[in-house]
C-alpha cells in the first residue's frame, strides 16, 4: 500500500514485534513502514488515559465534533459546536505531546507542517488542559479580521432577531475581541450594544448607587445632550470637566454611569460604548436606569 509511517498510541507497543514478524514472514520486509508510538493523552489530573466520557463529566469536549453513540444514543459534545475555531483546535492538538523547542506556541498549519518532527514528541503522557484549549481559541480570535468576526457574529444576531449593519457589528467586534474567547461571548458579554439592559448588577447598586446618584446622572445627561461632535474623546472630555466642576471622584460616577448604560460593572471603555450606541440611546438608558433602580 506504500505506507511510509504507522503512527499510533503507545498501547500498541506490545504488538509491534508481531507486526514486524508478519512483514518478514510474508516477504514484505523491504516495504515495511516506520513505526512510531505516541504518548497517551491523560486526564487533567494526570491520572489515567483521557476517555470520551471524561470531558462532559469535567465540563469540556473530547471529540472534535458532536458525536452520538449509535447504540446507546449517548451524546458527547464537540469542539466545533462549543465554538472553537478549527485552526485553534489543530494548534492545540499539536502541542499535546510535541513542542518545537522554542517558546512559540501559535502556529499556522503551514508552520506546523514545516516544524513538526517525531523526534520532538515527548515520551511521557500529556495532561489535557481545557483552559489551555480556551487560551488557543482566544488568541486565534484576536488574530482574526473584524470582517471575519462580523460574518460569524451576524449569524448569532440574526438567530436572536437583531438586524444591525456590518459596519456597526464590526466596530463592536473590534471593541470586544481582546476580551472574548468565543464568538458567542460577543453576545453573552456585550448584548448591551444591541439592546438596552433590563437588569442591573445588584452588587454595584448596593455598593455604588447612592442617594445623590440620580441627580448626578441627570446632570451628566444634560452635559451629554449638549455634545455636538459625539465621539469617545469628546464624551470623555465633557465627563472629566463635569467631575472637576462638581468636585467628584471618578469612582463616584464612572461605575454608576456604566451600570446605567450596560447593566454591568465591566466591559470596554464606556466612552467608546457611548459613541457606538449614539447620543439618543445614551440619554434614554440613563433615564430608564434611574426609573427602574429607584423604584
Amino acid at each position: 500500500m506504500k505506507i511510509s509511517h504507522v503512527i499510533r498510541g503507545e498501547e500498541w507497543l506490545p504488538s509491534l514485534p508481531t507486526h514486524k514478524l508478519l512483514y518478514q514472514y510474508l516477504g514484505w520486509e523491504k516495504d515495511m513502514p516506520e513505526f512510531a508510538h505516541l504518548p497517551l493523552l491523560l486526564k487533567p489530573n494526570g491520572k489515567g488515559k483521557l476517555s470520551k466520557r471524561d470531558g462532559d463529566k469535567m465540563g469540556f469536549p473530547v471529540f472534535p465534533l458532536r458525536w452520538e453513540d449509535p447504540k446507546t444514543k449517548e451524546i458527547s459534545s464537540g469542539y466545533r459546536e462549543d465554538g472553537y475555531f478549527s485552526d485553534a483546535f489543530v494548534n492545540m492538538l499539536a502541542f499535546l505531546g510535541w513542542n518545537p523547542g522554542t517558546t512559540k506556541e501559535l502556529f499556522s498549519m503551514e508552520e506546523l507542517i514545516k516544524e513538526f518532527s517525531l523526534e520532538r514528541v515527548g515520551k511521557s503522557g500529556s495532561k489535557f488542559d481545557h483552559k489551555k484549549a480556551e487560551w488557543f481559541n482566544q488568541n486565534y480570535l484576536k488574530r482574526k479580521s473584524n470582517e471575519e468576526l462580523t460574518n460569524l457574529f451576524q449569524v448569532i444576531l440574526k438567530e436572536k432577531n437583531h438586524n444591525f449593519s456590518d459596519e456597526y457589528v464590526s466596530k463592536v467586534c473590534n471593541s470586544m475581541k481582546d476580551r472574548a474567547v468565543f464568538i458567542k461571548d460577543f453576545w453573552e458579554q456585550a448584548s448591551y450594544f444591541f439592546k438596552s439592559p433590563t437588569e442591573y448588577d445588584k452588587k454595584v447598586i448596593k455598593k455604588k448607587w447612592k442617594k445623590e446618584t440620580p441627580e448626578i446622572l441627570n446632570e451628566l445627561k444634560i452635559k451629554i445632550q449638549k455634545i455636538e461632535n459625539f465621539n469617545k474623546n469628546e464624551i470623555e472630555k465633557v465627563f472629566k470637566i463635569y467631575l472637576e466642576e462638581k468636585s467628584l471622584k471618578m469612582g463616584q460616577v464612572l461605575n454608576v454611569f456604566r451600570l446605567a448604560l450596560t447593566g454591568l460593572s465591566f466591559g470596554p471603555s464606556i466612552f467608546e460604548i457611548c459613541e457606538l450606541i449614539k447620543k439618543e440611546e445614551v440619554i434614554n438608558r440613563i433615564e430608564k436606569s434611574i426609573e427602574i433602580i429607584e423604584k
